[in-house]
């Protein structure tokens, strides 16, 4: 009876290790999602397939082992700038409400750790994209990557130029897709760029509506006009506008069907028309609904750039 109790009581405890073991496991999978703010680097990765697939002469074939080894190096690179940006930022992050639980204020991660973790990420990603790609697209990549964390990041604390050097280093990466298969910046890279480039305006002045009193604490500049809340809408209507209009450049090349026109034109009411409601309203539902929007926009006006090319 003892020794089938002890048994039993040593089963337990190796479950009970193991349980342990998988939940800080668990837990440690989480902070590092964190750190690299995955959702934003998902969507951003997204943007870098959809100019891979655009680019293909025929992008209906079977995906690759080069496009999927050129999204993880684009993976990597885009998931290291958000880790070194954290790190600047752990000090400010520790007092917005929004951000005070993310792993480096909240004392779950080291700054060596996290220091270690991006600088791992930045070189993996930026070897991969060498080897795999070209120089090209590794350069496009190691160039946003630095304007990202040397010179967005801190220029945060100074002025509202910041938003633009941000826009800049996040309308990168579709160009990456489109490099990584013709190795060159064609007219149709550059549409890439403009499109994401004025996109991310209304894009980030949503986030910083919603979150400007957070922002106010820490002297973050990210709303334009030193954040008149008139100004803000109406420089944010501007920009939606000049992205809708951008998004008929591959109507305007021939490169896709009268129906790019009939699914750009609906997409294109849309974000308008949400941007407007923000300018008319400028209420905290209106920039929440305007972020929604434009988070959808982006991905489904590139998608339908690929579905219609001629």
């Amino acid at each position: 009876m003892k020794t089938t109790a002890w048994v039993e009581t040593d089963i337990g405890m190796q479950t009970g290790t193991a349980e342990g073991k998988t939940a800080a496991i668990a837990a440690k999978l989480a902070d590092y999602l964190q750190l690299v703010k995955f959702k934003l680097t998902a969507l951003v990765v997204i943007t870098t397939a959809l100019g891979y697939l655009i680019a293909l002469r025929n992008p209906w074939v079977t995906v690759s082992g080069h496009f999927a080894l050129t999204l993880l190096g684009a993976l990597l690179v885009v998931g290291a700038a958000n880790a070194f940006n954290q790190v600047r930022e752990r000090d400010t992050d520790a007092v917005m409400t929004r951000t005070k639980w993310r792993p480096l204020p909240a004392g779950r991660m080291s700054v060596a750790e996290a220091l270690l973790a991006a600088a791992g990420m930045a070189a993996a990603g930026l070897a991969l994209l060498a080897w795999v790609t070209n120089g090209l697209t590794a350069m496009l990549a190691a160039v946003a990557m630095a304007l990202y964390v040397f010179a967005y990041t801190p220029l945060k604390r100074k002025n509202e130029f910041c938003t633009l050097v941000g826009a800049v280093s996040g309308a990168i990466p579709p160009m990456m897709g489109w490099t990584a298969v013709r190795s060159e910046l064609s007219p149709e890279a550059w549409a890439l760029f403009a499109l994401q480039f004025l996109w991310q305006f209304p894009h980030f002045w949503a986030i910083a509506w919603l979150h400007r009193h957070d922002y106010q604490k820490v002297g973050f500049h990210l709303l334009p006009v030193r954040g008149e809340p008139h100004a803000v809408a109406r420089q944010t209507v501007l920009y939606t506008v000049a992205t809708v209009l951008v998004s008929a450049y591959p109507l305007m090349a021939g490169e896709v069907t009268a129906l790019y026109a009939v699914g750009a034109t609906v997409l294109g009411t849309w974000f308008i028309h949400a941007a407007w409601r923000f300018y008319r309203h400028r209420s905290h539902r209106c920039a929440k609904t305007l972020l929604c929007v434009a988070d959808s926009y982006l991905p489904l006006v590139l998608l339908l750039w690929l579905w219609t090319k001629g």
